[in-house]
């Protein structure tokens, strides 16, 4: 059984390959069975319209060689679309889990600077509110101030940095695959 699976795989792959081959050879068959059965009753007086009746399959095996090949490359051109879909959604796929793995780790981050920074930052407005009278301190609770601001946009341009380098990564690979096609 493996072995006209093998013959039949061979068979398949080539009729793939060679569609209009083997379309011209199942129109040379005919063409020559047509001619032998014709030069086999030559001795017969044929007319016109007998020789029309010898060759009035060709048409039809032409038309039928023709519908053939369409359909051929119709599915070579649904497979190659099928194939491009399943890496495309792959790509997809690969993007999701990256995408999630950036969202955990910029969560996680922000959970383990925005603590920090509230505590911070409730601190500076304590310390502004006891000393608003000592410029000195002022000046150093608003450095404070302003680099928690610094910090949080950081954490902020973080998460749209990485979705943006996601974005630009996923229309290269698509470019890519478009070029290869």
């Amino acid at each position: 059984m493996s072995m006209l699976n093998s013959v039949w795989m061979k068979i398949r792959i080539f009729v793939e390959k060679y569609p209009i081959v083997v379309a011209g050879m199942i129109i040379y068959i005919y063409y020559l069975v047509a001619s032998i059965n014709l030069f086999e009753h030559r001795s017969e007086r044929r007319t016109f319209l007998d020789f029309i009746l010898q060759f009035d399959s060709l048409v039809f095996i032409l038309v039928a060689a023709a519908a053939f090949l369409q359909v051929l490359k119709y599915q070579k051109g649904f497979k190659k679309e099928q194939g491009r879909r399943r890496e495309m959604e792959r790509i997809i796929d690969g993007q999701k889990i990256y995408n999630q793995i950036v969202n955990d780790v910029t969560m996680l981050m922000q959970d383990n600077v925005n603590n920090p920074l509230a505590v911070i930052s409730v601190t500076s407005q304590e310390l502004r509110r006891r000393f608003e009278k000592d410029e000195e301190m002022i000046r150093m609770v608003g450095r404070l101030e302003t680099s928690v601001a610094r910090i949080n946009d950081t954490m902020r341009g973080l998460r749209d940095y990485e979705a943006e380098k996601m974005l630009e990564s996923t229309t290269r690979i698509v470019m890519e695959k478009d070029e290869d096609d």
